[in-house]
């Protein structure tokens, strides 16, 4: 059953239970519809979340193998979820479900996931009544994105009596495979603090704030195992069919329900920032002053980055741009003066065929930095809402949501105490042409002009309006975008470099006395 409102763990019904021989009569009716609606799934461009939760003993790890066995593994893969490795430590708390979301076509069952976690690392962590509110409003973000985009995701919650849990954790065998440590020792001494009742109301509190029409709860009732696993397998069942049958909607259809929706959301728009045309894009500076203010910024960004990686601060930098603005010989100039050790830069192209079947955030999530470390994003997430938008890559409706899901998952970076910068390089079309025929008249240059560079150019209008829209809707004061005048490359040059040291001075400011890796 599907938690409704209020529904309190301490009034669910545990008595019940389905005879040996009712089991037998179902269930491996069960299991072939499984096997069938998998062979429907695996022709989807998205996949399904089975998230399983419970109480310890509460018969998880049973139950995913189960459901392990009724389906082709070929387009299964179990998720055990325990302690977060040191490189899952060293990034924000849901990149390691990122990095595990099921391709398209795929099931991923969730052996316990980013909620048991929540519990452990967090709650014992911070010693409240809850969990964090601000990681549930995170929880809450990364499962609308998915379910937005497509992917279905079932969550269960395996509810067990205090007197059947004490039986069942009473067996020495209960915990030698359990993710919460081997033997149950690893957390033992955090997991016995969470007494039966105490785990019952910060459930419930878990269950209000991330119970949604379109990711519920169901909570299944598992004294009997057997009763579970049928219940188990009929809601999985009834959930993909119902799934399976929306993707049959009309597009036309689809694409009028999907601008309702964003007609109710909520952009945070700058009002700063105005539109490029009103924004001259020539600084004038001589090489002289260049190559002088151009050594001194190094020289502070070199040290800079000395306290960022003491001190465990992750850096985003975003650089985007027109064509031929200058990005590379920016990113260039302001990466030099730093230890690789601790920083890369990403170049981003189109998507491959791995990267396009998950969710369009998936293979940066990938690609971000490990504490103490900078990551420069040359070109970004933000083609979502540029060259996707601009080419038709993408539905009317997907970069619409876009703006949303970049603005939230910036603040849940926000929240982890890193720093985005982003910069747009602005240059002038007269400007741009002369940048053009010089890297096509320049033997050494000639490859970075290409057929595509000149079409785009030809939509000069439509990329200034989603450039406009872009800066507008997700320009906040968490991460602003900065705009940058790029017809002169020295000015350019120094000036990216300029604005990150002064970002990178308050964020060091603002996080004194916040810790390493929070």
């Amino acid at each position: 059953m599907s938690v409704q409102d209020k529904t309190m763990l301490e009034s669910f019904d545990l008595s019940v239970r389905i005879r040996s021989e009712s089991y037998d009569a179902v269930i491996d009716d069960l299991r072939a519809k499984l096997s069938e609606l998998q062979r429907k799934v695996l022709k989807q461009e998205r996949g399904v979340l089975i998230v399983i939760e419970g109480r310890r003993g509460s018969g998880i790890s049973s139950l995913s193998n189960k459901l392990y066995q009724a389906l082709d593994p070929r387009g299964t893969r179990v998720v055990a979820t325990g302690e977060p490795s040191d490189i899952e430590q060293a990034h924000t708390f849901l990149w390691r479900f990122w990095n595990k979301l099921p391709p398209s076509g795929a099931i991923s069952v969730f052996d316990r996931s980013w909620y048991s976690r929540a519990i452990v690392e967090k709650y014992h962590e911070k010693k409240k009544d809850s969990v964090p509110h601000e990681l549930l409003s995170s929880f809450e973000h990364f499962e609308t994105q998915l379910v937005t985009d497509g992917y279905l995701i079932i969550k269960f919650f395996l509810e067990i009596s205090e007197n059947e849990q004490e039986k069942r954790l009473d067996k020495k065998k209960c915990d030698i495979f359990s993710p919460l440590g081997k033997n149950g020792t690893k957390e033992k001494g955090k997991q016995s603090r969470f007494k039966y009742h105490e785990i019952t109301a910060l459930v419930e509190k878990m269950f209000l704030r991330t119970n949604t029409a379109s990711s519920p709860w169901h909570i299944i009732a598992a004294d009997q195992l057997k009763y579970a696993e049928v219940e188990m397998f009929q809601t999985i069942i009834s959930s993909l069919e119902s799934w399976l049958e929306k993707q049959k909607i009309p597009e036309k259809e689809y694409l009028e329900h999907k601008k309702e929706e964003e007609a109710q959301t909520i952009l945070l728009e700058s009002t700063a920032l105005t539109s490029l045309t009103s924004i001259d894009p020539y600084v004038p500076m001589d090489k002289s002053t260049y190559n002088n203010e151009l050594k001194e910024w190094q020289k502070k960004l070199e040290d800079l980055q000395v306290e960022v990686y003491t001190r465990g601060i992750r850096i985003f930098v975003v650089f985007e741009g027109w064509d031929a603005a200058g990005k590379g010989g920016c990113i260039l100039r302001l990466t030099s003066p730093l230890n690789p050790r601790a920083y890369v830069v990403e170049p981003i192209g189109a998507p491959n065929n791995v990267e396009s079947r998950y969710h369009y955030l998936w293979r940066f999530y990938t690609r971000f930095p490990e504490m103490g470390h900078i990551t420069v994003f040359d070109r970004s997430w933000y083609g979502r809402v540029l060259v996707e938008r601009v080419e038709g890559f993408c539905r009317e409706d997907e970069w619409m949501r876009a703006y949303h899901e970049i603005n939230q998952m910036e603040s849940m970076l926000h929240d982890h105490n890193d720093l985005m910068v982003k910069f747009w390089l602005h240059i002038d079309q007269d400007e741009q042409l002369r940048r053009f025929t010089a890297r096509q008249e320049d033997p050494q240059k000639q490859w970075k002009i290409t057929d595509e560079d000149w079409r785009n150019r030809e939509k000069w209008g439509q990329y200034l309006k989603a450039v406009d829209d872009m800066i507008h809707k997700t320009s906040t004061p968490h991460a602003p975008w900065t705009i940058v005048p790029a017809n002169n490359k020295y000015y350019a040059r120094v000036f990216t470099i300029q604005v990150l040291c002064g970002a990178i001075e308050s964020q060091l400011q603002s996080s004194k006395g916040k810790g390493k890796g929070k």
